[in-house]
């Protein structure tokens, strides 16, 4: 079952055209100097004139995926990089700024992550697999039935996100990591399954500006939707996120997944941001990066 989100803004039909190599950026950049002289704007990163994103700081965000690949609660942890530079402000701008064209760059630089973490996890259920083939030959040589649908028998892994809060899914129009892992997906044969599995519950906030403690109550507040409890049940799982800061979002969710009868095998985000203490050092935390 593949979760499907109305993508933001389509371009009309026929609005692309198939243009040789050498004149498509040109004209695109001929375009963007004419749009700008009837709408002003400045780069989201740099601040230069007349680009929402300017060609220095899309080639930062281009450049080879840092991948830090680390531990969280004795999971793997997949990141494209820190919450810094052009990746940090193009997120911002895409996911509180409205700018809904920014998902393709976004998308691309979620895709090395999101790749590496889904060949993590296909690798887990194809031992998971021999493991009960095994089990499943060893009990029909001894007499005794098999048990079909057992948890974790089969079914390919499932790319779960991380909910949003229905105010901002209102306010946006869309789930936006649903967006950007749809755009990371984008021709890509990946052997993964998209489901929409979680929900955020009544009483949770934005995690911006509050302390760790009050982090770990709020992120408490995710539950497995009804709809998705008999499909997550036995599946192994990619599980989604585009800023982690401390891993408390993650860790419930991973907690409400598991208690539906699911296990979490690898986690990938987009970024990962530093909390500071008091002197401006990077604080304490069960992220390890």
């Amino acid at each position: 079952m593949t979760a499907r989100t109305p993508l933001p803004s389509p371009s009309p039909p026929g609005a692309r055209l198939a243009l040789p190599g050498r004149l498509a950026l040109p004209l695109r950049e001929l375009a963007l100097d004419l749009a700008a002289l009837v709408w002003p704007t400045t780069c989201v990163g740099c601040g230069a004139a007349d680009r929402e994103c300017c060609r220095s700081c899309r080639a930062r965000l281009r450049e080879a995926p840092e991948m830090l690949v680390r531990e969280l609660d004795g999971l793997p942890c997949v990141v494209r990089g820190r919450y810094e530079g052009p990746l940090r402000a193009v997120l911002v701008a895409f996911k509180h700024g409205g700018r809904a064209g920014f998902r393709r760059m976004l998308g691309e630089a979620l895709r090395a992550p999101l790749v590496r973490a889904i060949r993590i996890a296909a690798l887990a259920a194809s031992g998971r697999a021999s493991c009960a083939a095994g089990a499943a030959g060893a009990a029909g040589a001894a007499g005794a039935p098999g048990a079909p649908g057992a948890p974790g028998a089969s079914g390919a892994p499932l790319i779960v996100a991380m909910p949003s809060r229905p105010r901002g899914v209102r306010e946006r129009g869309y789930r936006h990591l649903d967006v950007l892992i749809a755009s990371a997906l984008r021709r890509q044969r990946a052997p993964a399954l998209r489901v929409a599995a979680l929900r955020t519950t009544r009483g949770r906030v934005g995690q911006v500006g509050l302390s760790a403690a009050q982090r770990e109550r709020n992120a408490r507040r995710i539950a497995v939707r009804r709809s998705a409890r008999r499909i997550v049940r036995g599946r192994l799982v990619v599980l989604v996120d585009d800023i982690i800061t401390t891993g408390a979002s993650v860790r419930a969710a991973r907690v409400a997944l598991e208690r539906a009868g699911a296990s979490v095998v690898v986690i990938v985000a987009l970024c990962t941001a530093e909390r500071l203490d008091s002197a401006g050092l990077p604080a304490k935390s069960r992220m390890n990066i």
